[in-house]
């Protein structure tokens, strides 16, 4: 089966529905969302429709669970707390008990979902680092796990004799003979310098991975997030790819 892989979306509609638009140009057979639909962005509740639509798997991230007070923000920058304070007034109470009930990580037979980590998904750690995947490693039971959370695309692998090799590639076959911590990067709010929406396909027979890049109306949602009220280096940075 091949599979769309969305994540990070942050409430940017214009962004998602471009990746739809590339997903159903290509050969897809299902989409599963890597959590933080909401968050950030102007669109809270159409991308939560949009995504409850298309997605047959959808992880919650941090910032679907801090506007419903299952996140301890006092950790976010002051732009992510206005943020979740404009979107906790924004969503409905289905909307709410949706986000309850995501689960945080997702097994397959062939790979495994998350938003942050597969050691802690809850404590919503990062991958950053050779180090970050080393502790990782051990807890993946498969030949894979796509995670989202950074925002930055990158492949680190880990070969049968312990060598980790870090790779920003935009397609690649996983070998049998290694296991693998693959970002696939941010629909709504990349952070590479590449402001273009990000998203992954991946079939699980062939094992066969690729990161797409789409563009979108950046400003349109940029006037979106002003209009909102929302801080205006939410809308800056969109157009930065940061």
């Amino acid at each position: 089966m091949r599979y769309g892989l969305i994540s990070d979306i942050h409430g940017n509609l214009e962004a998602l529905q471009a990746v739809y638009q590339e997903i159903d140009r290509l050969d897809v057979d299902d989409v599963l969302c890597l959590g933080d639909v909401i968050g950030y962005g102007p669109d809270p509740e159409k991308c939560i429709e949009l995504v409850r639509e298309r997605a047959s798997v959808i992880l919650a991230g941090n910032h679907d669970h801090a506007p419903i007070g299952l996140v301890d923000v006092t950790y976010f920058n002051s732009y992510a707390k206005q943020a979740v304070e404009w979107t906790t007034a924004q969503i409905s109470q289905e909307t709410r008990d949706f986000l309850e009930s995501c689960p945080l990580i997702h097994e397959f037979e062939r790979f495994t979902i998350v938003h942050s980590t597969p050691s802690n998904p809850s404590a919503w750690e990062y991958i950053l680092s050779i180090d970050d995947a080393v502790e990782n490693f051990p807890y993946i039971d498969n030949r894979c796990c796509f995670i989202g959370h950074s925002h930055v695309p990158v492949i680190i692998s880990k070969s049968s004799n312990e060598q980790i090799q870090v790779q920003r590639l935009n397609k690649i076959v996983f070998q049998e003979d290694a296991k693998y911590i693959v970002n696939v990067g941010s629909v709504g709010q990349p952070r590479d310098l590449d402001p273009r929406a990000a998203f992954a396909t991946f079939d699980d027979e062939t094992y066969q991975y690729e990161l797409h890049r789409v563009r979108y109306d950046i400003g349109k949602v940029q006037r979106k997030i002003l209009d909102r009220g929302l801080p205006p280096f939410l809308a800056e940075r969109l157009a930065l790819g940061q």
